[in-house]
């Protein structure tokens, strides 16, 4: 099948680490034997390249020295700033434009919009010029917009009461999309872009406690270092990394020194890809301490988690957006209130007393994502929803 990724990020490199699970979705279907050609927005005046044999179709929307509005903390958390929300719309209008210039000479069978707003404005111009399917495909980030501007609910009710069919990545973000419409949608998650592990040796059960993310605000660093100063007292060899680049970050690194844990806890920034394999291998517990932030944002789905347990690691999150679908209590991990370093302590103390559930639940925790996040599975889903808005019997 003949298929547009319409969306605002993908790599911009070989090397660049930006939606990875995207590109990995991306490569898979190309192994299917689908043509996939991608449609994002240019930044700072990249042109259209190739990645992985793919064609990624940049448009132009600003002059280059300020078109930043997507990649790197994404669109929906710059578009507060003025200028940002004035050029969003130079972004709507160059994209609907381009894209249906692309369509009508391409003629694809499927545009599978990601982040259907603005995105969805864009397929919509497309399809007037040349029919064709559309897929909505939700991620969570895209429906803080409608908090923060009224009018994107009115929008977003009409592609996906036009839509040919409806993605989201949780049960929490098909909740706050059928809200606004009510449609049937499909849960279809992505999975770890770490490769699986099968053969873990078992970890002696020590006491190093690991966390990744953007150093954000939602992602709750700030409750799990409170939390630390709990641990100690009970575990004073216990070590907590916490890796990752952001705007908080700063502010967590005086944290640590005013709680004086500058023995106990490690910020090292952002890490390559093998230094991060290397702290999954090496730690002993992972954590995600994440919350509902002032803006209303929070995880959609947590897919961290799901990298986690494919080292078998046992794991604590919040109970919170999107990860209660990947943390199942008892059977693939631990929920937690959010926001509360004490509950948070406790669970990690508890764990912490008992190496032996340590291992059953990192063992519990790798058979849980095996068989309901495995790539297997999420392509074999998306092609049959491929099929069926096509009216196919056969790809």
């Amino acid at each position: 099948m003949k298929i547009c990724y319409v969306g605002s990020v993908y790599p911009r490199n070989e090397f660049d680490t930006e939606v990875p699970w995207l590109r990995k979705t991306v490569n898979l279907l190309v192994k299917q034997g689908h043509e996939i050609t991608v449609f994002v927005p240019s930044f700072r005046g990249l042109k259209t390249h190739t990645i992985d044999g793919v064609t990624v179709k940049r448009f132009r929307y600003f002059p280059a020295r300020w078109e930043d509005l997507t990649h790197d903390e994404g669109g929906p958390n710059k578009v507060h700033k003025m200028h940002y929300f004035l050029m969003s719309a130079f972004y709507v209008l160059s994209g609907s434009l381009h894209l249906a210039m692309l369509h009508r000479r391409e003629r694809f069978d499927i545009l599978h919009v990601h982040w259907p707003f603005p995105h969805g404005v864009m397929s919509t111009f497309a399809k007037i010029f040349c029919k064709t399917r559309v897929i909505l495909n939700f991620h969570g980030a895209e429906l803080l917009l409608v908090k923060r501007f009224g009018f994107v609910k009115g929008f977003l009710r009409y592609f996906i009461k036009n839509a040919d069919a409806v993605i989201v990545n949780s049960s929490f973000t098909g909740k706050k999309v059928t809200e606004i419409y009510n449609k049937e949608v499909n849960i279809i998650p992505y999975g770890t872009t770490i490769e699986p592990v099968s053969n873990v040796k078992k970890r002696p059960c020590g006491h190093h406690i690991f966390s990744v993310g953007r150093m954000i605000e939602r992602k709750g660093f700030r409750y799990l270092i409170d939390a630390m100063s709990y641990v100690v007292k009970e575990f004073p060899d216990a070590k907590l990394t916490l890796a990752g680049g952001g705007p908080v970050r700063e502010q967590l690194l005086l944290q640590v020194k005013e709680l004086s844990l500058e023995n106990y806890v490690s910020l090292p920034g952002k890490v390559p890809s093998a230094a991060l394999e290397k702290l999954f291998s090496d730690a002993d517990m992972f954590v995600l301490p994440a919350i509902i932030d002032k803006n209303g944002d929070t995880e959609g789905l947590g897919v961290v988690l799901v990298e986690a347990m494919t080292y078998k690691l046992p794991v604590i999150a919040s109970n919170v957006g999107g990860i209660p679908d990947v943390i199942v209590p008892e059977i693939s991990g631990v929920l937690v209130e959010e926001k509360n370093p004490q509950a948070l302590s406790l669970a990690i103390m508890k764990l912490l007393r008992d190496p032996h559930e340590m291992e059953q639940l990192g063992e519990k925790g790798y058979t849980f994502i095996s068989k309901h996040f495995s790539w297997e599975r999420v392509i074999q889903d998306i092609e049959k929803l491929y099929k069926r808005v096509c009216g196919r019997t056969e790809m």
